[in-house]
């Protein structure tokens, strides 16, 4: 396997993820984390939003009645962003020796909302040769067309990258189009993988 380009999920694997604790403080603690995990995965208003098709007052107004959360839209909308926490410890240093020896990009289910904040408070933007976020695509993983869009533009045949995300059903999607790819979960598990694929 001859690598040139590493792909990485942002959300859970890069960047510390305190959104769910919250929405179940929200609601109460009615729901499990699974549960709240599924909701968020099926939400219309969510696949929307993180596909640019609603505003973010339109996300925070159809979230709020969705979830029936005790939180004004208003309030959403000021918390959101701080829902992406920031990075997991040594991830800089990790993203940015990965950087000298491959080309560097990320793939994110995710939202401007979240993205500026990011870029605003950790600067996630300048780690990267490519970015890909499904805000700015129109396309959700794992649909196909968002790997085969990547791999375009990418402009490298797809078994020479190699994607890392949390989400199984990414994964495998990924797989499917030729790339190679492996579930992980947290930053711990990501170098792990890296070590034994000989990447760093």
């Amino acid at each position: 396997m001859k690598i040139k380009t590493i792909l990485l999920d942002i959300g859970g694997v890069l960047v510390d993820l305190t959104g769910v604790k919250r929405l179940l403080n929200l609601i109460g603690n009615k729901l499990t984390r699974a549960e709240i995990d599924k909701r968020w995965a099926d939400s219309e208003n969510i696949k929307l939003y993180e596909t640019g098709k609603l505003t973010t007052n339109e996300f925070a107004n159809g979230f709020v009645k969705e979830f029936n959360i005790d939180i004004t839209p208003e309030d959403f909308i000021a918390e959101f962003p701080l829902y992406a926490k920031g990075f997991f410890p040594g991830v800089i240093e990790l993203l940015q020796k990965l950087k000298q020896n491959y080309t560097l990009a990320c793939l994110s289910n995710t939202n401007p909302v979240q993205w500026n904040s990011l870029c605003e408070r950790i600067s996630i933007d300048k780690y990267f040769h490519h970015i890909f976020l499904s805000y700015e695509m129109g396309i959700l993983k794992p649909d196909i067309e968002t790997y085969t869009f990547v791999i375009e533009k990418l402009n490298c045949n797809p078994d020479e990258i190699v994607f890392f995300d949390d989400n199984e059903a990414n994964v495998q999607a990924c797989i499917d189009s030729g790339m190679n790819a492996y579930r992980v979960s947290g930053f711990d598990n990501l170098k792990s993988n890296l070590e034994i694929l000989n990447l760093i």
